[in-house]
């Protein structure tokens, strides 16, 4: 056991979050005001718990704040067709340069019931930080095939890069139709990520797995951020 004191995640953080899903509205959310204020210190203070513990083998990210981790639960809706004015989940992410604003590889918690993940990785770089990670997938595909095959990671995140839908339905031009990593080319981001039962989430455990899948991804976001931004 660490010797943190932990105290397990409210019940109704999850609770609040389904009750919100059905519920999105500024009336009921301004009823509810209190609620979303209990859930939201319980995030953060599992945000400031994860911060101290990833510090122990991840020391970038030793000084983070926890309120500069959490995402915001209002949504901008000035261009979308959807216009439930809050996020259905909350999500929590431990990244050097900013957490939450920054570009660099981290450690991202998403809870949302029936929903929850732990995730990292380089998400949606602009056109020409899509071209480098191309350009790094083409050259170093085999040090990552190499770390996504460790046995820790394999447990968490298994052994591939997410394919999310904006991914290219042929390898782009400039590389091999038979390029071994030729998968990974089609991407625009290079994301891993591991869901979460919610009985986790509510369990006496949560925090030890999420830790141990942080450890587990540690190689990987180091890999990421040298080879996107140190290169």
């Amino acid at each position: 056991m660490h010797p943190l004191i932990w105290i397990t995640m409210n019940k109704d953080t999850l609770l609040f979050l389904k009750d919100l899903a059905v519920n999105n509205n500024r009336e009921w959310f301004a009823e509810n005001k209190q609620r979303y204020e209990a859930a939201r210190q319980d995030v953060l203070q599992l945000t400031r718990h994860l911060i101290e513990r990833i510090a122990e083998f991840d020391d970038e990210i030793k000084f983070l704040e926890p309120k500069d981790c959490l995402f915001r639960i209002y949504r901008d809706i000035r261009f979308r067709e959807d216009k439930s004015p809050y996020k259905r989940h909350f999500g929590t992410y431990i990244a050097k340069n900013g957490g939450h604003r920054s570009k660099y590889s981290g450690y991202y918690v998403h809870l949302e019931p029936g929903n929850c993940v732990l995730a990292g990785g380089i998400w949606c770089p602009d056109s020409a930080g899509i071209k480098k990670l191309r350009d790094i997938i083409d050259t170093e595909h085999e040090t990552l095939r190499a770390i996504l095959n460790e046995k820790d990671f394999v447990r968490f995140f298994g052994n591939d890069l997410v394919r999310s839908a904006d991914a290219l339905k042929s390898v782009p031009r400039g590389y091999p139709k038979d390029h071994p990593a030729a998968e990974w080319l089609k991407l625009k981001s290079i994301i891993v990520e591991c869901p979460i039962d919610d009985s986790t989430v509510d369990s006496d455990d949560f925090e030890d797995f999420i830790i141990e899948g942080c450890r587990a991804m540690y190689r990987f976001s180091h890999w990421c951020n040298d080879a996107f931004f140190e290169n």
